[in-house]
């Protein structure tokens, strides 16, 4: 532009409006200068990334001390819902009440201005854990610069209900493996029976190696884990754990050493192609259309798990046993499953008890003489 009073007059609006929001924490160079060449170092240089490169900052950091699935699944959250909203604004314009509102928006079915399409409303159980890398992000953000505010400090998670554990029943179990063997045939069947039998946790089962079993002592070695087609030489709670194999979950592993043994190092592999299973997504297509053939309610495949710690719980196993075969906390297992506790009982918790009292001699007689010295005394009212 040629320098005439005008235009002077305009490059001052221009360069005031640049110094706001440059004190306000929102200036974008891009935006004034498409054209600067060296616009991606001097925002580097500066410090002065936008929220979209903090996030790839922070993905790129995370990969220390998450799991692969686990940052996956954060970086399509950051794509899907921050990064598409706020990915071109400086970390100082991204307010608590913007956070609020997206996530008020994103909590209300809308109107996708692209397709058309009425969008659902995301879930409260979603939300909370779209907030997770938001944090994450912020958080490294304010590490490198104390003067920043974190706008998620004041959001809370919203309350979610969680969902008790809903086990087959017994001849719910049966009739599931009867119609898994009729359709698919017995490499499915064996895997179910396994889930039911074993109560592995998924990404547990597809990554067992004949390594771990111990077929003399019927016992396999849980610790590691296969998610997203990747193994990890570790379960989800980071703890190696021995299980001992009932009777239906030993007869299952004779059967696989036929199939698999010599074929390679995993126990189940996929019958359609020979390899190990990359996830479980492929066995839940199997599993939804056969509950649907057999006329059994349909429970997600983890419940063939909580059927296991179920069926040991009802045939009087020690709680803590249970816990143990299972990967579980003693404070998990009475949490969530012991209302099937009582079940087991059969009498034995209060023989257990009338044992006791018999071997210190506390006899009824006693016990009746003491209440009446205890009345007596002013102790034992009305």
């Amino acid at each position: 532009m040629r320098p005439t009073a005008a235009n002077l007059k305009h490059a001052r609006r221009i360069r005031d409006a640049i110094l706001i929001e440059i004190k306000a924490g929102t200036f974008n160079l891009a935006a004034y200068f498409p054209g600067y060449k060296f616009a991606e170092k001097h925002a580097a240089d500066a410090g002065g990334r936008t929220f979209r490169q903090w996030a790839e900052l922070w993905g790129e950091l995370s990969v220390r001390d998450l799991e692969d699935s686990t940052l996956r699944i954060y970086k399509r959250h950051l794509a899907a819902y921050w990064t598409s909203a706020f990915g071109d604004d400086m970390p100082p314009a991204i307010t608590h009440e913007r956070i609020l509102k997206h996530l008020a928006r994103l909590a209300s079915e809308r109107l996708d201005e692209q397709t058309g399409k009425i969008i659902k409303p995301l879930s409260r159980k979603t939300q909370n854990n779209i907030l997770i890398p938001l944090r994450g992000v912020f958080a490294l953000i304010c590490k490198a610069d104390p003067l920043q505010r974190d706008p998620t400090d004041g959001i809370d998670n919203l309350k979610v209900q969680k969902a008790p554990p809903d086990p087959f029943a017994p001849a719910e179990v049966e009739i599931v493996l009867a119609a898994m063997r009729k359709r698919f045939g017995d490499d499915y069947g064996d895997y179910f029976e396994f889930a039911f039998f074993s109560g592995l946790r998924p990404s547990e089962q597809i990554a067992l190696l004949w390594q771990d079993v111990d077929l003399r002592a019927g016992t396999i070695k849980i610790r590691r884990s296969r998610v997203l087609a990747k193994d990890k030489e570790r379960t989800k709670t980071a703890r190696e754990r021995d299980v001992e194999l009932n009777t239906r979950a030993a007869a299952v592993i004779e059967r696989q050493r036929a199939r698999t043994q010599l074929a390679g190092d995993h126990v189940f592999r996929n019958p359609a192609t020979g390899r190990p299973w990359n996830d479980e997504q492929e066995q839940r297509k199997v599993w939804t259309s056969v509950l649907r053939t057999a006329g059994v309610r349909y429970r997600p495949p983890k419940e063939c798990r909580d059927t296991s710690v179920t069926l040991a719980l009802m045939a009087g196993a020690n709680p803590v046993w249970v816990a143990a075969q299972h990967g579980h906390s003693v404070q998990v297992m009475m949490r969530d499953y012991a209302r099937w506790i009582p079940h087991a009982d059969r009498g034995a918790n209060l023989k257990a008890v009338n044992s006791s009292i018999a071997e210190k001699n506390i006899s009824t007689s006693t016990a009746e003489s003491t209440a009446e010295l205890w009345e007596k005394r002013g102790v034992v009212g009305d």
